[in-house]
């Protein structure tokens, strides 16, 4: 799944945790969006076979901030 993630445009970090079964994501919120990140994560399969992933946003992005 990390890897699914850092090939979508715009994602700049990828931390996932094995023990919380968390990901934070860092992403430039003009180049994409949250649900175009949670359909990654939901057509992502996992290393064990026939187990996909379920993304969930627990925290909203922050906005970008202007230069």
């Amino acid at each position: 799944m990390r890897s699914a993630l850092l090939d979508v445009p715009g994602v700049t970090r990828v931390q996932a945790s094995l023990e919380t079964r968390d990901v934070v994501v860092t992403y430039d919120p003009r180049t994409t969006t949250v649900d175009s990140l949670v359909a990654v994560v939901n057509r992502t399969e996992a290393p064990v076979s026939n187990t996909w992933y379920n993304a969930t946003v627990k925290v909203e992005p922050r906005p970008a901030s202007t230069p």
